[in-house]
């Protein structure tokens, strides 16, 4: 296999694009053909992203130009279940189910549990967007528990139902944040990665492609909750000023922090000593010495803790924290940027018997291992053998 280009040579023809005025949110973003297949397209399954649709589709006239009062409508919440004893059933046994079971569970250590099991349900019936994600969560625990048939319909479908209107809600609760709903809206916007985590185990691997999507949707959540912070305020009695303080340490404001990695310092080899060509520019080498820096500073902290909780929030905070260049890398699918993602999830796998994260750790690994070229494959020996054991 040839290097240098990475993955280029895999990539699929880009698609034509055919106006869809009906299609999902993202493939009309990219332009590309939906199929419209509910509740989740082709694209987005293939992906593993959630799959949004926030168009009417029951009719399919002609579209006609909107009054300002006909903007303001309630079109976009026609596709809701409707209201009825089924959807109330259906959504106490989701509300029955995060109480309690799921909500424990979200929670990656002993500080965050009050607020995943006791709080978040209380404050859901001041938001719609925090309502609707806990629904969702609850729904795709349902499906991992293989208790799909328990909500009538099937649990995965509820669970996509539910994202799509949290999504919906979220964007609007988004537009019209203020200092006394922040805090709603970062709450909101933890369920929501924690969703689009569960999402991405069961995401087509069959060609790969690198999850760049995945990783770019997480820093657009972090967007989002640095903006509502700075809504907030230093604000003491604000969970979501709680939350940042209890990791402030893990981060320079949102972004990855600056430090040593040394003990990965081989990952960082020049192109010239491995025999490879690749972009080797001031930018790329920063991007790639954050995110090393970052995974180093986690595997000091198993050599002084174990696999503990504190491990597993900084794994789940990676995606948040990813170096924008390093995104970019990943998205052309540059073989040292795969190599180091290998890393990541090769840490991830220690976390397999939790249900949200799975076995997401050691499938990535093994299709980042498939698709690499000869001359990358030895510096993925330590997340191999993490595998293997």
């Amino acid at each position: 296999m040839s290097s240098g280009s990475g993955l280029s040579a895999r990539r699929a023809p880009k698609l034509g694009h055919k106006k869809s005025l009906f299609g999902c949110q993202r493939c009309r973003s990219r332009r590309v053909k939906c199929n419209e297949e509910k509740p989740v397209c082709h694209n987005c399954k293939r992906h593993g992203l959630p799959c949004i649709y926030d168009r009417d589709a029951f009719s399919k006239k002609a579209p006609e130009k909107a009054t300002a009062n006909q903007m303001f409508s309630n079109r976009a919440e026609e596709g809701d279940p409707p209201e009825s004893r089924l959807r109330r059933l259906t959504e106490t046994k989701l509300m029955h189910q995060y109480l309690v079971e799921t909500g424990v569970t979200i929670a990656a250590d002993e500080s965050t549990r009050e607020l995943f099991a006791r709080q978040i349900p209380k404050l859901s019936f001041q938001s719609d967007g925090l309502l609707y994600s806990m629904y969702a969560i609850a729904a795709l625990h349902f499906a991992r528990l293989g208790r799909d048939e328990e909500i009538e319909g099937g649990a995965e479908n509820a669970a996509s139902r539910y994202f799509s209107m949290a999504v919906r809600e979220h964007n609007k609760e988004i537009s019209r944040v203020s200092r006394q709903t922040a805090d709603l809206v970062c709450l909101t916007s933890c369920l929501m990665r924690a969703i689009a985590f569960i999402q991405f185990q069961n995401r087509s691997r069959e060609p790969y492609t690198p999850p760049w999507q995945w990783l770019a949707l997480a820093q657009t959540s972090t967007s989002t909750f640095v903006a509502a912070y700075e809504r907030i305020g230093p604000d003491p009695k604000s969970l979501a000023v709680r939350m940042i303080k209890q990791t402030a340490h893990l981060h320079d404001k949102g972004k990855l922090p600056g430090g040593s990695f040394e003990r990965l310092q081989h990952l960082m080899d020049s192109p010239k000593q491995l025999g490879v060509t690749e972009r080797w520019d001031s930018d790329v080498q920063d991007a790639y010495g954050r995110t090393l820096s970052y995974i180093c500073t986690a595997l000091d902290v198993v050599d002084e803790e174990g696999w503990s909780t504190r491990v597993l929030r900084m794994v789940l905070m990676f995606p948040m924290l990813s170096d924008q260049r390093y995104v970019e890398l990943v998205q052309e699918g540059s073989p040292r940027a795969l190599v180091i993602l290998a890393h990541y999830f090769a840490l991830l796998v220690k976390f397999h018997d939790v249900w949200w994260v799975g076995n997401v750790g050691t499938v990535e690994t093994r299709a980042i291992a498939s698709v690499l070229p000869d001359e990358w494959q030895h510096l993925l020996a330590w997340p191999l053998k993490v595998i293997e054991q």
